[in-house]
């Protein structure tokens, strides 16, 4: 059932501060469109129809019908700071970070400057349309990772705008995967500059990054059930092996929207490899979930196992989760989870470490 902002629940008076950690903004072509700088604006005034030409193609899709759901907002409705408000207070947030939903797929765009060129757009329609730090309205500067020098440009660009408080790294269909050299640019800007690095993947990312078994995957229910966790394994596998948190220790990532159980799996399979593999990582000083737990945050939303909160809550335990763990929502996506849901589902966790998972850890992660 859903909820009311005025039936806000009675434990929610426990937490000291809400910080919703992926509150995502529904930026349309169109909105994005002007900000474009030139050449690209002319490029995109010659061609302009009603999907902008060729634009509609720009960014890859899943290509699956999602399922309509009722009782939960739909994701169409937050391009302004009146609609994000609507959302922080249905939530009860008392700060969000704002991500992306069309530019999720950023990185799978393959002319590597009109990339750059739709990153700086993004962010100056972020800045100028949802950014709003006395609402608690936060947001993340996105780079484009096709051309790492420009996106080091942008962090430092960006890093002292107020209400920019992350990075924003969208790491799905990527080529190569986010543990390569190339990418050094943009980690050194964003460890320079003080800012975590946000990694965020979509379904339809795994088109691109899993082409052949993508294809295979007739329905959206089997393609969103794998691609978050499988494109985040692959890349935070490579990002370890290649010694990311050596080269760059004070640089913290925060790894959003795949839910919590794959995590101490990944985790317990992941140092199982190391130890007869050592050579293969030879940057490292300790066991990958070591940095797993100190380099790496990873956000609450989509819990999956909610009739079950042993489960849960056995599962938060195992991976730290009382300091690596931060609250999600997802709004307004149509699976997005109410405040109190993850509360629910941490019977052995106290006041002090609720307050941790639902805004403490955020607090010192990000730039408020």
């Amino acid at each position: 059932m859903s909820q009311t902002i005025e039936e806000a629940p009675a434990r929610l008076q426990r937490l000291d501060t809400i910080v919703d950690c992926d509150f995502h903004v529904t930026e349309r072509q169109e909105d994005i469109m002007p900000y474009l700088p030139e050449p690209w604006s002319k490029v995109f005034s010659r061609n302009k129809g009603d999907d902008y030409g060729f634009l509609s193609s720009l960014y890859p899709s899943a290509g699956l019908v999602n399922p309509i759901t009722t009782g939960k907002v739909q994701s169409n409705a937050v391009r302004s700071k009146e609609e994000a408000q609507v959302g922080m207070d249905l939530i009860h947030s008392d700060k969000v970070v704002t991500t992306p939903t069309l530019n999720l797929y950023l990185g799978c765009i393959r002319n590597e400057e009109l990339a750059a060129a739709l990153a700086y757009a993004y962010n100056e329609w972020l800045l100028d349309t949802m950014i709003d730090v006395d609402k608690g309205m936060y947001g993340a500067a996105v780079v484009a990772p096709q051309k790492p020098h420009l996106a080091a440009e942008e962090i430092d660009d960006r890093a002292d705008e107020d209400g920019i408080c992350a990075v924003f790294f969208p790491g799905g269909g990527i080529a190569p995967l986010a543990g390569a050299d190339k990418y050094h640019p943009i980690y050194e800007a964003a460890e320079d500059n003080g800012l975590p690095v946000m990694m965020h993947n979509a379904s339809g990312n795994m088109m691109m990054a899993f082409p052949k078994a993508f294809e295979n995957l007739t329905r959206f229910l089997s393609a969103h059930v794998v691609a978050h966790p499988m494109i985040h394994m692959c890349n935070l596998a490579d990002m370890i092996t290649r010694g990311i948190p050596v080269r760059f220790p004070d640089l913290e990532f925060v790894v959003q929207e795949a839910g919590v159980g794959y995590i101490p799996y990944f985790m317990r399979r992941f140092d199982h490899e190391y130890h007869s593999k050592k050579e293969d990582a030879p940057m490292l000083e300790q066991e990958p979930s070591g940095y797993l737990r100190d380099n790496f945050y990873f956000t609450s939303q989509p819990l999956e196992g909610t009739s079950d909160p042993e489960y849960v809550d056995s599962m938060v335990r195992l991976m730290s989760g009382e300091t690596n763990l931060m609250f999600s929502s997802d709004y307004p996506h149509l699976d997005f989870d109410y405040t109190d849901e993850l509360m629910k589902l941490l019977p052995s966790f106290d006041d002090d470490e609720l307050n941790a998972v639902y805004g403490g850890t955020a607090l010192e992660v990000f730039d408020f």
